[in-house]
């Protein structure tokens, strides 16, 4: 044996801490670790908010509308929605207020409000961070001269990397949507949890972990459910539950309190009292299987129980084309707030077709986890040159309330609909809770090697993120649909006009939001390239049905035209976009 090594067996709780300190020097130190990491993250969200800064989806546009109700001369109820929540579209309405950006900049404007909101969301995880590399075992004489535990450089590095993939690659840019402001929330929650833990409960840590569950609930409604389990959880790790239930207590109220400014209008405008419709819309359209077109057209109940009070009315059947019936002066009025559209009907459950979608939500889940994979084998593969003993198991046990809360959350999607968006934060905390075990075992692994292992880890991480599809959307020229939309205006559509449309996507709503236009009746999305085959007659059938119902104009996105169906289209400037414009002739009755 070496002169210099300490037989493993004699090694004592202070010559570990010993040999700790001199085998394990903090280099790179955690404040550069830091700089490196928030450098890249910031200047990746960035390029991310510029690249996709023309994109939008069906949500962003109702976002957009909901944001409308922070600016004069709208009602601020427009922010409450019975599926979407307020605090996004509050805080994109003030921006776009104080800004003052044109109707064809709040698009672009949109997402680069999301690089704040990125901030703040990695600024709550740095809290979690501190806190969770606090989480230290006692030295229990494993270590000798020839190992080392895994520096905090090392372990900030990986969960550093989670973060940013579960931001960049899970939840991204790409839209402007709350899953990263609600992801921020679930960061600080369950850094305050981490606070609490082994003290003595504390009125003012209460408080403040209430307002954060509350308005991590504004943010989104599934914070809700997950700050209750948080507070649930609170009880266990304290020092004493006795004294910490009443502030527990004391916490959901705060909870509650700052959520009613949301809950309280929605109940009061729907004639009954309802935390939200987020979940029961969701199960009904993903279990139930309510409506076609996957839940876009609410015109049959699915499994679910009852008959839709006012479906959307279909006046055309081969292809399938509704007309809406309302006009709330909204981009799209079945988006907006999709809820109002499932009166009558309530979620039915079914063990079999929830066993159904619980197993098809774990092959989604799956899909979002298997970008961790190569991650995964090469830490464990590092792991073999450790000596787990009991102390792994004591790492992971210390570590249970960051994996639990990870799992709830995951666990609460698998059961209705798993998307990466809504379960990436929380697949960061449960690989967190993981690391946990790792961070305390004696390594053989140290110097330029150990340096190599963890730059090689968190690559493979972020590998995800440079994955997202850059190049079909890098161009540095102007928004097309900006330029379709004024292109309308110039054709005499003016801001509140009632429009048509025949689309394969969702994505494509930008001009009808830029152009202030509501969408009034459609071609079903998933039948529009029927509609484009049909014989002539059906497809003038077709827009003199729109026009009757209200529309000014028919706009289609990239029209398979032909020369018999081309006469009445115009293109929008050298865009996608193409209109058709009724004549007086063409204007027929909408079949009742």
């Amino acid at each position: 044996m070496s002169a210099n090594a300490v037989p493993l067996e004699r090694t004592s709780a202070h010559e570990s801490a010993f040999l700790h300190l001199i085998s394990s020097p903090e280099r790179p130190s955690l404040g550069e670790v830091r700089a490196i990491f928030w450098t890249a993250g910031v200047l990746a969200a960035c390029v991310q908010a510029w690249v996709f800064r023309y994109q939008v989806s069906a949500d962003s546009i109702s976002y957009l509308d909901m944001s409308d109700g922070a600016l004069p001369g709208f009602s601020w109820y427009r922010l409450i929605s019975g599926v979407w929540s307020p605090l996004y579209p509050l805080l994109l309405g003030v921006a776009r207020r104080v800004s003052g950006v044109s109707a064809s900049q709040e698009i672009a404007f949109s997402h680069w409000l999301n690089v704040p909101i990125f901030v703040f969301a990695f600024g709550c995880f740095e809290v979690f961070l501190y806190q969770w590399l606090r989480l230290e075992s006692h030295p229990d004489g494993i270590y000798s001269a020839h190992t080392i535990r895994l520096p905090n450089w090392s372990c900030a590095s990986v969960a550093y990397a989670l973060f940013l993939w579960s931001s960049l690659s899970a939840i991204t840019l790409r839209f402007g949507r709350p899953d990263m402001l609600m992801s921020g929330f679930v960061y600080l929650a369950v850094g305050a949890l981490l606070v609490m833990r082994a003290r003595p409960a504390r009125w003012s840590a209460y408080l403040g972990l209430g307002t954060i569950l509350g308005v991590g609930y504004l943010a989104k409604a599934p914070m809700l459910p997950i700050g209750l389990l948080i507070l649930l959880v609170s009880l266990i790790v304290v020092e004493n539950w006795r004294p910490a239930l009443k502030m527990a207590i004391a916490s959901g109220v705060i909870t509650l309190l700052i959520g009613s400014a949301y809950f309280v209008p929605l109940s009061l405008a729907r004639g009954q009292f309802t935390l939200g419709k987020s979940g029961a819309y969701n199960y009904l359209v993903n279990v139930d299987r309510a409506g076609s077109a996957g839940g876009w057209y609410m015109e049959h109940p699915g499994h679910g129980a009852g008959a839709f009070a006012h479906p959307p009315t279909e006046v055309f059947s081969s292809p399938s084309v509704y007309v809406f019936g309302r006009s709330s002066l909204v981009t799209h009025p079945l988006r907006f707030d999709p809820s109002e559209w499932m009166d009558g009907v309530l979620p039915r459950f079914a063990l079999k077709r929830q066993i159904g979608e619980s197993l098809n939500g774990l092959y989604e889940l799956s899909r979002v986890l298997i970008e961790l994979l190569y991650a995964a084998l090469l830490i464990l593969a590092a792991s073999f040159f450790a000596r787990p003993g009991k102390t792994a198991l004591a790492r992971i046990r210390a570590a249970w309330p960051v994996w639990m809360v990870g799992i709830a959350g995951c666990a609460m999607y698998v059961g209705v609909h798993v998307e990466s968006r809504y379960v990436g934060a929380f697949i960061a905390l449960f690989c967190c809770g993981l690391l946990s075990a790792l961070k305390d075992l004696p390594y053989r692994v140290k110097g330029p090697r150990l340096l190599a292992v963890t730059v090689v880890v968190v690559l493979l991480l972020l590998l995800p993120i440079t994955k997202q599809p850059y190049r079909r959307y890098w161009t540095a020229g102007p928004d097309p649909d900006a330029e379709a939309a004024a292109d309308l205006d110039r054709l005499g559509i003016r801001p509140g006009d009632r429009v048509g449309r025949i689309s394969s996507m969702l994505t494509d709503l930008s001009i009808e939001r830029i152009a202030r236009v509501e969408v009034i009746g459609e071609v079903d999305y998933t039948q529009a390239k029927k509609f484009w085959s049909a014989p002539i007659k059906n497809q003038k059938q077709v827009l003199s049905l729109l026009a009757s119902a209200g529309a000014k104009a028919v706009i289609a996105t990239a029209p398979e035209l032909t020369d018999a169906s081309r006469p009445g289209w115009r293109q929008l400037g050298s865009s996608r976009y193409w209109v058709w414009m009724p004549t007086t002739a063409s204007r027929g009755s909408v079949p009742t």
